[in-house]
This record gives structure tokens, sequence and C-alpha cells, in this order.
């Protein structure tokens, strides 16, 4: 039989095997993808994201509504909500008509 802690700690340990790590990118890196929003944004196209959150990733899809330039931050509108996202936990960015 185990005690408590030990199942608590090898559910943690379990969830510890699906964890992503922050990406860290350079200035040229997230001037790239300063760039693709922009041209994104200007032609109003929508875009599918790939966002890291709290050690995992989270896709976002709809259309940039707002660059965020002083907080390198865009905004984000889809169907059913709006987000902030930051472009340093950009994972991936793929955009579409």
């Amino acid at each position: 039989m185990m005690l408590t802690e030990h199942v608590r700690d090898l559910r943690d340990w379990y969830e510890s095997d699906f964890d992503v790590p922050e990406p860290d990118y350079d200035e040229a890196s997230l001037n790239s993808i300063a760039d693709d929003l922009n041209i994104a944004y200007q032609a109003k196209a929508n875009v599918c994201i790939y966002y890291w959150s709290d050690k995992r990733v989270e896709v976002h899809e709809g259309l940039v509504v707002d660059l965020l330039v002083n907080e390198q931050a865009i905004k984000i509108q889809a169907d059913i909500y709006n987000a902030k996202l930051y472009l340093q936990h950009i994972i991936k960015l793929d955009t579409y008509d």
C-alpha cells in the first residue's frame, strides 16, 4: 500500500513528463515573430498561434486586432474569447485565410 505522499509525488512526477520548457528567444527571433504578426495584422489574416503558458502549449486561433508594441504583446480575437499574448511565449505562428 502506498502512502498519500507517495501517490502525490508520483502524480507530480508523471505530470512533469509533459512539461514544455519556456521558449528562450534572442532578439532576432523575436523580431521575426513580430514581423510575421505585423504582416498578419495588416492583411487581416487569421492566425493560429502555439503559445507557451504554465509549462503547457495552448493553441489560439483568431484575428490579430491590436499590436501592443510597448508591451511586446498582441491582442487576438477568437470566436468566443479575446486574449492578450506576449511575443516571448509564442512558439509557432501560422497564418491562413
